[in-house]
């Protein structure tokens, strides 16, 4: 699951049709829209059926658009076109709308021919759209610059992730396993509300199930399961077979149930299965396992961490599941660690990754301890995610950018852990993320991408904080 596709994007490109009377006009400008999806073919597959110069045939290129199920309508004025002729069809389309504001002339300058300029005047139909697009209330989005500078073209492909993302987490699915922890208010959740404005539905997991599948699991299955655990990560001594193969099966468990209802993520609450009693252990091993192989996952049964997970793991290929724990003022940074379920592939790979029975049991009773993989976080640039409900239900996405720092696994600890170190003044990050309504939860990715999850709650209709 650990890989990032292209966006799936349909290219409109408009031309005024009084313009057919110079009949090398439209070939010329087919030209550049297939050169402009060439160059953007290294984040989009774009789809360019040709030039629309009527009404009719935006009508006709918009619908085939949405019946090839497209992530974004990127809309380039190839000449000047009016806006009627697209008006109708964009307000109708469900897709998300970017006009790319663009041409092929770099400069003006003395030597420029009156035909140079009519084969790069889209600029004034840019106008005429984005006018009409506002006077009727349809949200659109906009890049201006030359459609082979950097800086545009990173907008663009900020803008093709976030719409492929967005589709993507229209369709998510995740698992609850018991429920949310009792009095973590922060991440209490409507699930009307999580599908009405995410399109995120939460599907709740039965654990007397999942206990009678763990005790099915296949002894050929488990057996190759547990051989590449012992030949991946550092057991602990004193971790034993029976702990071990415990939480092999839940792990297999969980991984079959998420394959068969079709779930990209999942998140657990440990008092919930203690309290239960149907689990023989927690799924701390198979969470930070599921989690590398690109499902989402949240702790204490918050499943808006689970799904900001899945958002990343999109986005970035690879994302774990972490919180704030600790601060360190010394080094401008926090100490950033959980119970035990982190994504091992983005570990440092200087180091062990160790399987340890966990050191938590006085606080999680189950019959069987859990294996739990402590390692530390490899450094680098990364960015940090919330996804949190603010007043009157509605969702909300903080994000920054920072990084993980060069800091050694600390054997006491017992559990993945890395130090993060915010952009500017920790004392202010830290203020200001509580004041925007951080919650105490929080996803985690190498790179930069807090531009890009801007523009995903754009296109979500959401609000984003950037601290």
């Amino acid at each position: 699951m650990n890989t990032t596709s292209k966006a799936k994007v349909g290219l409109l490109g408009l031309m005024l049709e009084l313009y057919d009377a110079w009949p090398e006009l439209k070939p010329a400008m087919a030209a550049f829209a297939r050169t402009l999806g060439d160059t953007l073919s290294a984040f989009a597959e774009v789809e360019f059926p040709g030039v629309c110069n009527t009404r009719e045939q935006v009508e006709r290129t918009v619908a085939a658009f949405e019946a090839a199920d497209k992530d974004l309508l990127l809309v380039v004025l190839l000449t000047y076109a009016p806006s009627h002729i697209a008006l109708p069809a964009l307000l109708r389309t469900r897709l998300p709308i970017l006009i790319f504001n663009t041409q092929q002339l770099y400069t003006v300058t003395p030597e420029t021919r009156s035909i140079d300029t009519t084969h790069n005047h889209g600029m004034h139909g840019v106008q005429d759209l984005a006018n009409v697009l506002l006077r009727a209330g349809r949200a659109f989005h906009l890049v201006t610059g030359h459609y082979q500078d950097a800086r545009a073209l990173e907008e663009v492909r900020q803008w093709c992730d976030a719409a492929r993302v967005v589709h993507q987490m229209r369709q998510l699915r995740i698992g609850l396993l018991g429920y949310a922890m009792e009095g973590m208010g922060d991440f209490g959740l409507d699930e009307t509300a999580f599908l009405a404005q995410l399109g995120v539905e939460v599907r709740h997991l039965a654990m007397q199930d999942l206990a009678a599948r763990a005790a099915a699991a296949p002894a050929e299955v488990l057996a190759a399961q547990m051989a590449e655990d012992r030949a991946r990560f550092h057991f602990a001594p004193e971790v034993t077979a029976a702990e071990h193969t415990a939480s092999a099966r839940l792990e297999w468990a969980l991984r079959e149930t998420l394959r068969e209802r079709g779930l990209h993520g999942f998140a657990s609450h440990f008092l919930a299965i203690s309290q239960e009693g149907q689990l023989e252990t927690l799924p701390f091993l198979a969470a930070s396992k599921l989690l590398a192989e690109g499902y989402g996952f949240g702790g204490e049964g918050d499943v808006t961490s689970a799904a900001a997970v899945c958002m990343l793991q999109a986005l970035a290929g690879q994302a774990s599941f972490t919180e704030m724990f600790t601060m360190d003022f010394a080094h401008n940074a926090i100490l950033m660690m959980h119970m035990g379920e982190s994504n091992w592939r983005m570990a440092r790979p200087d180091a062990p990754i160790y399987a340890l029975r966990s050191t938590l049991g006085d606080i999680m009773r189950v019959p069987v301890a859990p294996v739990v993989l402590a390692f530390g976080l490899a450094p680098g640039d990364a960015t940090l995610v919330s996804l949190t409900t603010t007043s009157g239900g509605r969702l909300k996405l903080i994000v920054t950018e920072g990084q993980v720092l060069d800091f050694p696994y600390v054997p006491d600890l017992a559990r993945p852990h890395c130090k993060f170190a915010p952009q500017g003044d920790l004392c202010a990050f830290l203020t200001r993320f509580s004041q925007e309504g951080g919650s105490h939860h929080q996803a985690l990715a190498y790179g930069h991408w807090a531009g890009t999850v801007e523009k995903i709650a754009a296109l979500l209709g959401i609000p984003c904080a950037r601290v």
